[in-house]
Order: C-alpha cells, then structure tokens, then sequence
C-alpha cells in the first residue's frame, strides 16, 4: 500500500510557471504510478483541480472533494484513494495572522475516512502555515496548527491514522517542540535514522527563481502514521520521489507499507 503527498504549485500567480501543462502531467503519473492513496496540497484553480479529479477518477480514484461537495475554498487540498470513502470533513485552522495569502488560503486539514480491507483508516491531508516572515516566528503558528488538529482528535474514535502533507517546517523532527508534540499525539515518523532526503531542492529550477531561492535543500513533506498496526499495516519504505525533468517546486513523498 502506498501514500502520496505532493505539493503541486498550482497557485494563481503570475510567477507560476506552466500551471496547466504541469498539472495535466501529474494526473498522468499519478494515475500510472497508482499508489492507493494520494494527498494533494496548492490545488487553487477549480478549473484545474475539476480536470485532474475526473482523470483520476477515470482511472479508478474516489475524489474526496468531490464526494463531499466542496466546491471552493477548502485550503487547496485534495484527497483521491482507490478504497472506497466513508465520511470527509474540511477542518480550517484559524486566522492567526494578518498575512494576506494565508488568508485567502485558509489553510487547514482534510480528513477522509477510508474503507481498506483490513478496517477502516482516517487520512488527514495537511498544509501548515508558511515560512513568511522574518519577524514573524511562524514556528510557533505552525505548532499551534498541529495542537488544534490533535485536539480535534482526541475526543474522536481510536481509529489508524495517516498524516501528511506540507508541514513547510524544514528538519521538522530534529526541532524537540515537534517531535515532542508528535510524540505525545501518538505519531510515528519513520525515518529510521537515516538520512532525511530534501524535497524542496535548489536544483530544481521551479525553486531556483528570484521569488522562490533558498540557501540551501530544505525538507517540508513528511508522511506521519499512528496505530496503523491495528489493521494489519507495517513500515516497508519511505522517500521523496525525484521526477525528472521536476513538476512542481516540490517534489513527492511516497510512504510504503506491507
């Protein structure tokens, strides 16, 4: 069994580059790759985000959007999973900044609750605040995000959960207020100590742009799991995926499981 997350840079601005060309090639590796469930984050356009839903589906995806009717602003996320959809629900974080994109963005989590063969298996699709400011310690944004989430679950059902998304927090599980918090929520990130892989890279040319450098390859997307022993799921592989030539200014992460 295999989870996506990608962050796919279909926002509507002017410095970003080839949207729908870019996302019309994703739907197409998506779809071949068929990894069984698939996290999408900066999904702005409903024209765009409309067209890859259908071919994903095409191809045998249930839209969770679509199926709940969400038809604006649901913090660009989307959601597609090849095992039927039980229930899907949008939770926004809040406005805690004056910050005119996050604003707009309203960022926040979308949960789907999914029917594997082995029970059921709660999907949260997240994109935390972004690093916007120099005088903003958006740090602590991006962990007041996670403690509403995690309180949100805590009065609900024991159920395996998956997280994933765009945290926008490089190194996140070296930081302790992270791995601490994660700890506590009960989430495992499986790393294995091994080397952390970056997926918003300097080489990639979507990133190597006045607007878009960084000093260095940072790590944002992580994939995170709890109690997934529960319905018969264990750790097998975890990494970014490197496409060649690159079709976001992110790149994917794929979480394996047996």
């Amino acid at each position: 069994m295999e989870i996506i997350t990608y962050n796919i840079w279909d926002l509507p601005l002017w410095f970003v580059r080839n949207r729908k060309s870019r996302l019309l090639e994703i739907g197409r590796l998506l779809a071949d790759h068929g990894a069984e469930v698939i996290c999408l984050q900066e999904s702005w356009s409903l024209d765009h985000r409309k067209a890859l839903s259908e071919y994903l589906r095409d191809n045998g995806y249930h839209d969770a959007v679509q199926q709940a009717g969400i038809k604006r602003n649901n913090g660009g996320l989307l959601t597609f999973s090849k095992f039927p959809i039980k229930s899907v629900r949008f939770i926004p974080f809040g406005r805690w900044v004056l910050s005119a994109s996050e604003v707009i963005g309203n960022k926040g989590v979308l949960e789907t609750v999914i029917e594997t063969p082995k029970g059921l298996l709660r999907v949260l699709n997240i994109h935390l605040h972004h690093q916007s400011s120099k005088f903003i310690k958006t740090k602590k944004i991006r962990l007041r995000q996670l403690r509403k989430l995690f309180r949100t679950l805590k009065h609900e059902s024991d159920m395996p959960i998956i997280l994933a998304g765009d945290f926008n927090e490089h190194a996140m599980m070296e930081h302790q207020s992270f791995a601490t918090l994660f700890e506590k929520a009960g989430f495992v990130h499986h790393n294995n100590g091994t080397e952390l892989l970056p997926t918003y890279r300097i080489g990639n040319y979507f990133v190597n742009n006045w607007l878009n450098r960084v000093p260095q390859s940072q790590r944002y997307d992580y994939i995170l799991t709890r109690d997934i022993e529960k319905i018969d799921l264990h750790f097998y592989s975890y990494g970014p995926w490197y496409i060649e030539p690159p079709l976001s200014d992110h790149d994917p992460v794929i979480l394996t499981l047996s």
